[in-house]
């Protein structure tokens, strides 16, 4: 069968873009509603916290685009940067307003409904077959056919990875990028535009998600395994990236005064928001509780001594910079409590969440407790999981041993060990969150050292 696929793919493919476009459609009809939290407030099943947050910057680009202003539909990096572009630009395009002309919700509008959110959905998926079919091209050149024929399959239709092209989260449409940014990578050469258009992608993938600031540095390192001292293939590489990173800093200098390119509102609630009483619960040996408030009174303290306004925009920097130095202060203080909270978090956000879509759908955070009925499901997750993970692990310790028995060029496993990079700063950058998304990415990283462990475990030897 396998020798075949040249037919077999692009009917897989086919086939992944037809069963998204149902999910998507039951989705839309089934969810694009109201419904009631605990607390009395009413919101969209779909669009809503984050999402909604940025589809209220994605309308006022609507409103510019149609107004032909198009410089100001360019929008600040507070959280959300393309996909608002994206999301807004579409609504443009198709003509159709995000939100009610006139039907109030408890002081906001509510989103529009049937007004062709089906077409974004049926867009970010056809883009992901795409880049799997540019990936299955690529591959070609480490793997065999039917190798690459089940490395699709996972990534067409592993339930973590295909959740998300039925949802207006950003995941899908980086994935797609991260995708393309692979293919890539896979054949290298010291051609300036290839690594300029790389440097470039890099940085566009930052602005869908801005977990990918520093992508650049396992992907330079992946460069050195081929370029040694070559001069040109970095310059071009970080040319792309700083061009594309320094127009969103530009952007902002014009519109705020204030040259700043990771989003301020994200910087606010990141590492010290999430992470610092609960490292001092731990370190202190405090219950959470306590360090949380210890935490707030010392900050109101700072911000009432140095007289800061939440509300200036000047002022909600120096409130960054103090929330980066209290965390990196603890790190500094504490460094192996923090590493041990890292690790356990980097296992937390590596349990495989396939229902997390649909169970954010009906996710109510007015509820105490509200997490334990979201993880109701922990154990399943966990199996599935470790059987994943073992797998991939089996290929991994194949690989190692390979390479040290056959001394074979270290060029010859340069990228997978691409891909152990990737995953690795996936884990640093993202794991103190503990939250699952997040590594949503590494998947397609993890599927090569799958295909490689499969083999081993059916075969007892390993064809690429």
């Amino acid at each position: 069968m396998f020798h075949r696929s040249k037919r077999i793919i692009p009917l897989l493919l086919v086939f992944g873009i037809i069963v998204n476009i149902i999910f998507s459609y039951n989705n839309i009809n089934k969810y694009d509603n109201y419904r009631e939290r605990s607390d009395g407030v009413i919101e969209n099943h779909m669009i809503r916290s984050d999402i909604l947050f940025g589809w209220k910057s994605a309308e006022k680009i609507r409103q510019n685009l149609v107004e032909k202003k198009f410089f100001d539909a360019i929008p600040v990096n507070d959280r959300w940067f393309l996909p608002c572009i994206l999301i807004g630009t579409y609504f443009y395009i198709i003509d159709e307003q995000i939100f009610e002309k006139d039907e109030i919700n408890q002081g906001e509008k509510k989103i529009k409904k049937k007004n062709g959110k089906l077409g974004f959905l049926i867009f970010q998926i056809i883009l992901f077959y795409i880049s799997l079919f540019y990936l299955g091209k690529k591959l070609k050149k480490k793997f065999n056919n039917k190798n690459i024929t089940i490395i699709l399959i996972l990534l067409s239709f592993e339930p973590t990875i295909l959740q998300w092209h039925s949802s207006f989260w950003s995941e899908s449409i980086y994935i797609s990028m991260f995708i393309i940014l692979i293919g890539k990578l896979i054949n290298i050469n010291q051609k300036n535009f290839k690594n300029l258009f790389i440097g470039l992608l890099i940085g566009i993938m930052f602005a869908q998600r801005s977990a990918s600031f520093l992508l650049i540095i396992p992907i330079f390192l992946y460069y050195v395994t081929f370029f040694k001292k070559k001069i040109k293939p970095y310059f071009f590489l970080f040319l792309g990236y700083f061009i594309f990173i320094g127009l969103i800093g530009v952007n902002h200098q014009i519109k705020t005064g204030k040259f700043f390119v990771l989003p301020y509102h994200s910087q606010l609630y990141s590492n010290y928001h999430y992470m610092l009483h609960e490292m001092k619960a731990k370190s202190e040996n405090k219950s959470l509780k306590v360090a949380l408030e210890e935490k707030i009174m010392k900050e109101n303290n700072w911000m009432e001594e140095n007289k800061i306004n939440p509300n200036n925009f000047d002022d909600i920097f120096l409130i960054i910079n103090y929330k980066n130095k209290e965390f990196f202060k603890e790190v500094l203080n504490n460094p192996i409590d923090s590493v041990l909270f890292l690790v356990n978090k980097i296992f937390q956000a590596a349990i495989l969440d396939p229902f997390w879509v649909k169970k954010n759908l009906f996710l109510d955070k007015s509820i105490e407790n509200y997490y334990l009925d979201f993880n109701k499901d922990i154990n399943l997750r966990i199996v599935y999981s470790l059987a994943f993970y073992l797998i991939c692990l089996v290929g991994l310790i194949y690989l190692i041993y390979d390479y040290f028995n056959s001394k074979k060029e270290f060029k010859k496993y340069n990228f997978l060990f691409l891909n152990f990079l990737i995953i690795l700063y996936f884990y640093l950058f993202a794991g103190g969150y503990g939250v699952s998304r997040y590594f949503i990415p590494t998947l397609v990283n993890f599927s090569f050292f799958f295909i490689i462990g499969l083999n081993f475990i059916f075969n007892r030897k390993v064809e690429c």
